[in-house]
């Protein structure tokens, strides 16, 4: 094997080993999100924040599979660093946006909360 191909076979073996951790990872976030649900249900508009919420854990754990196989499929550093960068990058514009839907939706909520009239008959 020449120094080329080690590098392959590492990046390789590298991609299916992070394969493995998002699936282990996803298991535990899955319990926790399933737990949430239970909480956030008896919540006035608790179902469309679980909703919110598993559309984002979907969207996560669609970009680290995807990096996981990008990862897969770098032929040297070069690659592995942009690879890793473009990751981070994804991450970042996830979180933002999903933080900003997240507020767009409490703050719908919490003004039909504060017009709902079952808050009046609660007096």
């Amino acid at each position: 094997m020449d120094e080329n191909e080690d590098q392959r076979q590492f990046f390789r073996d590298l991609g299916a080993t992070s394969e493995q951790a998002v699936e282990e990872v996803r298991g535990f976030e899955e319990n926790y999100y399933n737990a949430m649900r239970g909480a956030l249900f008896a919540l006035p508009g608790g179902e469309n924040i679980t909703e919110k919420l598993h559309s984002y854990i979907e969207q996560d754990f669609g970009a680290a599979f995807a990096f996981a196989r990008e990862l897969s499929q770098a032929r040297d550093f070069q690659d592995f660093t942009r690879i890793n960068a473009e990751y981070v990058l994804k991450c970042l514009q996830l979180s933002c946006a999903q933080a900003g839907d997240f507020a767009q939706t409490c703050t719908a909520l919490a003004s039909g909360a504060t017009t709902s009239p079952a808050l009046y008959s609660l007096g």
